[in-house]
C-alpha cells in the first residue's frame, strides 16, 4: 500500500492510499470466503455451497465493504503511526476508485491543532495577599453552626428556615398534571425548590392543616405548564425546626477537635482553616492568569469543529447534572437567569479557552520533556494508599479503569508546578 498526507489549513489532514493489486484482490477473496462459509441456499449444506452459485448470490458491495474494513483498519493506524498524525475525531473515509484489481481511498481526518509557543517562562503576574476577615470568621461559624443544627418536630406554626412535610397535588384547568403529585416530601421554606409563591404560603401552617394554593408558572417553565395559573392541595403532616448548638464544648466535641477549648480559639481554629482555602484560591487564581497569559501568546489554529464538538459535550453533562437534581432544563434555565443562547455563548466562549489552555499545557509538555514514568504513577498509587490506610494493590485495581485520567492529572500538576517555578 502507498501512501500521501497532505496537511490542510485548519488543522485538517487528507490521507491517500493507493493499495496494490494483489492486497486487494487478496482482501476481496478473504471477504468472499468469510460470506461464503455462512451463506444459505436451499439444496446445499451451510458453507458448501459451488463458488458460482455463491457469487450470483453474493452482494458485491457487501463483499468490498468487508473487504475495506479488513484492510483499512490496520492500515490507517499504521500511517497515523508513521507520519505521527494525532487525530482528534473519528476521520471520514471516501472510497475514490474500486474495481477487482484497485482499490484508492481518501481519508480526511481533523487532528490535533499545530501550536507555536510565545514567552512561557520568565512571566510577572500579580498575585493577591490572602486575607480573612472577621465577617468572614463569623459567617463560617455560622455555617457550621447551621450545618450541625438538629433537626426537631415544631408544636407551632411553620416559618421561613422551617422544614415541612407534606403531600400535594397540583391541577391546571381542574386537571392533575404530569409531576405534580408527592407524599410525604421534605421541604425546607425559603430554599426556593418550588414555583415562585409557593413556600410563602405555608408559613403559618401546622402539622395537620389542610390548604389550597394558588400560583402561577413562571413564562420560562416547561413549555406545557409555562404562565398558565395552578393550584395544589396540600396536607401538612409535620412542621421541622433546626435547633442550631451554641458555640461551647459540645459543638466542640461533637467537630472532634480537642485542640480547640474556648470561643476564641475555636475563632482562632476556624481562621486558620479560611486562610488555607484563601491561600489555595489565591494560588488558583495566580496560577489561571499566568496560564491565561501564556496561552494568549501562543498562536493555535483551532478549528470550529473541535469547539463545536467539545460545546456539545458539555452541554449534555449539565443536562445530566440538572436532571440528576431533580429540575428540568428550563427550570435550570430560569434559576440561574440565562438563555439557550446566552448558555451557549458562555459554554462556546470556556470550551474554546480550555481547548486552547490544554493544549499549551502539552505543547510545554513536549518541549521540556514532561513526562510520567510507570515508577511515579506507582509513588502516586502509594501516597493514595498511605493517606486512606488501604493497600497498594487494592488502590491500583480501583484506579485501573480511570489509569489515563489518573495519569493525565499526574502531568498536568508537574507541568502546573514547571510552570510556577519558572514564572513569579
Amino acid at each position: 500500500m502507498k501512501h500521501e498526507v497532505t496537511k490542510l489549513q485548519n488543522s485538517q489532514t487528507e490521507i491517500s492510499m493507493v493499495f496494490e493489486e494483489n492486497e486487494w484482490k487478496q482482501a476481496t477473496k478473504k471477504a468472499f470466503d468469510k460470506i461464503v462459509a455462512n451463506l444459505e441456499v436451499p439444496g446445499f449444506r451451510k458453507g458448501h455451497v459451488p463458488e458460482a452459485i455463491a457469487k450470483a448470490r453474493i452482494d458485491n458491495t457487501k463483499m468490498y465493504n468487508t473487504a475495506i474494513d479488513s484492510l483499512l483498519s490496520d492500515a490507517y493506524r499504521n500511517v497515523v503511526a508513521e507520519e505521527k498524525i494525532v487525530p482528534w475525531a473519528r476521520p471520514n473515509v471516501e472510497v475514490t476508485k474500486m474495481s477487482e484489481t484497485e482499490l484508492e481511498i481518501k481519508i480526511s481526518v481533523l487532528t490535533a491543532p499545530e501550536v507555536k509557543l510565545g514567552q512561557y517562562k520568565g512571566h510577572h503576574v500579580d498575585k493577591k495577599i490572602p486575607t480573612v476577615s472577621k465577617e468572614q470568621i463569623d459567617d463560617e461559624i455560622k455555617r457550621i453552626q447551621a450545618q450541625n443544627a438538629e433537626i426537631i418536630l415544631k408544636d407551632g406554626p411553620a416559618a421561613i428556615g422551617d422544614t415541612v412535610v407534606i403531600d400535594f397535588e397540583g391541577f391546571v384547568d381542574g386537571k392533575p398534571f404530569e409531576g405534580g403529585k408527592a407524599e410525604n416530601h421534605s421541604l425546607e421554606l425559603g430554599s426556593g425548590q418550588f414555583i415562585p409563591g409557593f413556600e410563602e404560603q405555608l408559613v403559618g401552617l401546622k402539622a395537620g392543616a389542610a390548604k389550597e394554593i394558588n400560583v402561577t408558572f413562571p413564562a420560562s417553565y416547561a413549555k406545557e405548564l409555562a404562565g398558565k395559573e395552578a393550584m395544589f392541595k396540600i396536607i401538612v403532616h409535620e412542621v421541622k425546626e433546626k435547633k442550631v448548638p451554641e458555640v461551647g464544648q459540645a459543638l466542640f466535641d461533637e467537630l472532634k477537635i480537642s485542640e480547640v477549648t474556648s470561643k476564641e480559639s475555636f475563632e482562632e481554629h476556624v481562621k486558620t482553616n479560611l486562610m488555607k482555602q484563601e491561600e489555595e484560591n489565591v494560588q488558583k487564581e495566580y496560577y489561571e492568569a499566568l496560564l491565561a497569559k501564556i496561552t494568549d501568546l501562543a498562536e493555535i489554529d483551532l478549528n470550529h469543529d473541535i469547539i463545536h464538538d467539545e460545546v456539545d459535550a458539555m452541554h449534555e453533562r449539565l443536562e445530566q447534572d440538572v436532571k440528576q437534581n431533580g429540575m428540568t432544563f428550563e427550570q435550570y434555565l430560569e434559576m440561574s437567569g440565562q438563555t439557550e443562547e446566552t448558555l451557549h455563548h458562555k459554554l462556546h466562549e470556556e470550551a474554546e479557552r480550555n481547548i486552547r489552555a490544554s493544549l499549551v499545557l502539552e505543547k510545554i509538555a513536549e518541549i521540556e520533556e514532561i513526562t510520567i514514568s510507570p515508577e511515579l504513577v506507582d509513588f502516586e498509587i502509594a501516597k493514595i494508599a498511605d493517606q486512606y490506610k488501604m493497600e497498594f494493590d487494592k488502590v491500583k485495581e480501583i484506579l485501573t479503569k480511570d489509569m489515563n485520567r489518573f495519569i493525565a492529572d499526574i502531568k498536568t500538576r508537574h507541568i502546573r508546578d514547571f510552570l510556577l517555578q519558572n514564572n513569579d
